[in-house]
């Protein structure tokens, strides 16, 4: 500390003051009023986020549950994909209705005429046949919707507008998983459908028959369409078309006096031309 002549006293920095300075200086070249700044933009940022979670407690919780509830990642292949084992989707599972407990209500099986609790034909398409009775591979087998249109000449009122809609079930596509599933419609209840639309086996066989007819038609048709252009290929390819641009060469004209025209002849082809002189 010096005096002035006024008698102001006054301060020097000595070596402590600027060892002091040096010393506020942090490792990353923050001063301590930087660093004191920082700090409390932080401290101010987590007050605002937190009154706003206050504000909205539910996304609070929504947040907190999928955290809490969120899928495992699957391992990276490095194929660039996941693998398929951790994403595949749970099998589809359809349960039965229950059975008919009592007696007096059960239904009887239209084969062996005993009375059932439970079958698979009853439950998935009303159909009074047991378990026992029931054949897959033949009386009792599914069509697809598409044999069911094609061979029994159905349409798609048919099956789901015309009372009462045919139950079916659902399968999944064996061409490939893209695909919809596939509506299987039980035999027995597709030909009973089929002889309602058509009246008798007699007329749907008729009408199997003249579609048939019609198709073979059609086919024949298209068969003479593609031979006759094969032959039209065939004659454009084998003619002479040197013989094209034929030019003709008239020898001397001659005069008819019956009818006053003047006539020419070509010496190749013999062509006649006919004219009239003004």
């Amino acid at each position: 500390m010096a005096t002035t002549e006024n008698g102001i006293s006054t301060f020097r920095a000595g070596p402590e003051s600027g060892a002091e300075e040096a010393g506020s200086k942090a490792d990353d070249g923050l001063t301590t009023a930087q660093r004191a700044r920082i700090e409390r933009q932080r401290l101010r940022a987590r007050a605002l986020r937190d009154a706003r979670l206050v504000q909205r407690p539910e996304r609070a919780e929504r947040l907190a549950t999928e955290s809490a509830t969120a899928r495992p990642s699957a391992p990276d292949s490095g194929g660039g994909f996941l693998p398929e084992e951790e994403f595949q989707e749970p099998p589809r599972t359809r349960s039965r209705l229950a059975p008919v407990v009592d007696p007096s209500e059960r239904p009887v099986c239209t084969e062996c005429s005993r009375a059932f609790a439970q079958s698979y034909l009853f439950d998935s398409f009303d159909f009074r046949v047991c378990d026992e009775c029931r054949d897959d591979a033949d009386e009792h087998a599914l069509v697809t919707r598409t044999e069911a249109k094609s061979l029994y000449l159905l349409k798609d009122c048919d099956l789901d507008l015309r009372p009462p809609p045919l139950r079916f079930v659902r399968r999944r596509n064996p061409h490939g998983s893209r695909l919809g599933d596939m509506r299987l419609y039980l035999r027995p209840q597709v030909e009973e459908r089929a002889l309602a639309v058509w009246g008798s086996e007699e007329a749907l066989e008729q009408e199997r028959e003249r579609r048939d007819d019609k198709r073979a038609r059609a086919k024949q048709t298209q068969t003479k369409k593609r031979l006759r252009a094969l032959r039209m290929d065939v004659r454009s390819s084998l003619f002479d078309r040197t013989h094209a641009t034929h030019v003709h060469e008239f020898g001397d004209e001659q005069y008819a006096a019956d009818t006053d025209l003047y006539s020419r002849t070509c010496v190749h082809c013999g062509h006649v031309e006919s004219y009239e002189k003004m």
